[in-house]
């Protein structure tokens, strides 16, 4: 096969990506009652694997032009100044949580020994980071069925060396995060809202466009806000 140039050889292989996708990859049958419904496994398309074998024709091994164009895009998808973009969501945790034991934040600093309140039943790398910087865990029960912390159990975990509430969305359902940013505005605590399993939920009246690209990572002190 001959090429007049690089761009056109690009468009090839991609239409050939997209139809291996469509032959070989492509879910055909519909989900049935009982079908197993597996938690956190690949969901992709076409447009991934294009995009990812378009990235990879760049054989560029770390972050390239594509990481670029999807920090800036997701920093405006979301409305805040910056996004970071990290290789997992665990490593979005561990940075976030490290910005807030910056000695610039002076008293806000998180220190050795300070608490961070979070939830009981969730995920491991959303407690590890603060154990790792020496700070202690407060666990707070949750809700059951939606399994998310249960927002009237904060002030009981409240004490003085408090100093940030650090809890993900569990399965897709936000947790009550109006109650919680009150709660963490009142006591000027920070907030670090582990987004990984609920990117941007919306309703009707609050949609957002599709983002253009997939997979990424935000931190903002408003609070801090974690997105994977």
């Amino acid at each position: 096969m001959a090429w007049k140039n690089e761009a056109e050889a690009r468009e090839q292989i991609k239409a050939m990506v997209a139809e291996y996708y469509h032959d070989f990859k492509e879910k055909k049958t519909p989900y049935q009652e009982s079908d197993r419904i597996t938690y956190a496994a690949r969901v992709f398309d076409e447009k991934e694997m294009c995009a990812l074998t378009d990235a990879t024709l760049d054989f560029w091994l770390t972050t390239g032009r594509f990481a670029d164009q999807f920090e800036k895009e997701f920093a405006k998808w979301i409305g805040v100044k910056f996004a970071h973009l990290v290789n997992s969501g665990s490593s979005a945790n561990l940075i976030a949580f490290m910005a807030l034991t910056a000695p610039e934040l002076g008293d806000r600093q998180i220190r050795k020994g300070d608490e961070i309140i979070t939830v009981a039943c969730g995920f491991p790398t959303t407690v590890t980071p603060a154990i790792q910087y020496g700070a202690v865990p407060v666990f707070v029960d949750v809700t059951v069925p939606q399994y998310n912390i249960d927002v009237t159990k904060l002030d009981a975990a409240l004490s003085p060396k408090t100093k940030a509430v650090m809890i993900a969305h569990t399965l897709g359902n936000p947790f009550d995060l109006s109650a919680v940013k009150a709660f963490c505005d009142a006591h000027n605590l920070w907030l670090v809202e582990d987004n990984c399993d609920a990117l941007a939920p919306s309703t009707p009246s609050t949609a957002r466009p599709a983002l253009p690209v997939p997979g990424a990572t935000s931190a903002r002190p408003a609070s801090t806000r974690r997105t994977t």
